[in-house]
């Protein structure tokens, strides 16, 4: 990756890709990749910023991404919603499966009450025809790579992704989760993306605030579902060492605020 693109700088022509439907976890997955192709880049909230010079390899990351995680974009949930691309249906209604079209069946008897309100919040959320004959899910064919990819999410207590699902609770949740159950595993991604951004540059405001953020909700002692207890609290050491360094005293200390991000971004990344 080149070190001299300045995303700041006014005469630079930046391109911008809204993915504000990506949940943490997916944008994670996409910074991870575009550090891989070293493809300079920056994040501004949800969106992801690049130079000019880079778009069509951008372009092709991002295709790709979405293609592995199984993400729709606009278009193709449109044509989902509707079976083609006439107008598509309302997304807070759930959408039956075409007659005619051939069907995945997936037996989740033994899933908790919860997970299935999850992924049929999932599936209403991103338009996809789905039908529950008793314990059995219906899905399209056609549609798999996404439907697994969503219950792979549910199962591992990913529920981050599942924010697109119309009718989320503050309280619980599609997840049905109380205030004393685990942390959401989107405090772990938060923390890996904020390490991904301070570790490029440590003046990086948004980083610095998901960093924050994230520490105001962690405590060692209370892990994220199914993250070890020991990758945690280095988790946790590191982060607030990483926002010490950065916000106590009276000048940040930059080149020990980028080794510590450097350091938390290279053990949270196997685990994203």
């Amino acid at each position: 990756m080149t070190d001299d693109w300045n995303p700041n700088d006014p005469d630079a022509t930046r391109v911008l890709y809204d993915l504000d439907r990506w949940s943490f976890s997916q944008q994670a997955e996409l910074a991870a990749e575009l550090a891989e192709a070293e493809i300079p880049h920056t994040w501004e909230g949800s969106e992801l910023v690049v130079p000019e010079s880079h778009e069509a390899l951008a372009d092709s990351t991002i295709e790709r991404v979405e293609q592995r995680l199984g993400i729709i974009n606009s278009d193709d949930l449109d044509e989902m919603a509707s079976g083609g691309p006439s107008q598509p249906a309302s997304p807070a209604e759930p959408i039956d499966i075409p007659v005619g079209v051939a069907a995945t069946e997936y037996d989740l008897t033994e899933w908790a009450e919860s997970d299935r309100q999850a992924i049929t919040l999932a599936l209403t959320g991103q338009r996809i025809p789905y039908r529950w004959e008793d314990d059995l899910l219906l899905v399209g064919t056609d549609h798999e790579d996404v439907v697994e990819s969503l219950m792979d999410l549910v199962e591992t207590g990913d529920f981050a992704s599942l924010e697109l699902a119309a009718g989320v609770s503050e309280s619980g949740g599609a997840a049905g989760r109380d205030d004393d159950d685990d942390l959401p595993f989107e405090t772990l991604n938060t923390f890996f993306l904020a390490a991904e951004r301070l570790q490029r540059n440590t003046q990086d405001a948004d980083g610095l605030e998901q960093l924050l953020d994230a520490l105001e909700v962690a405590e060692p002692g209370r892990r994220p579902y199914g993250v070890d207890v020991g990758l945690w609290q280095r988790t946790c050491e590191l982060a607030d060492e990483l926002a010490g360094s950065l916000v106590d005293g009276d000048e940040p200390d930059h080149n020990t605020a980028m080794a510590i991000a450097t350091d938390l971004h290279e053990l949270l990344r196997p685990h994203i």
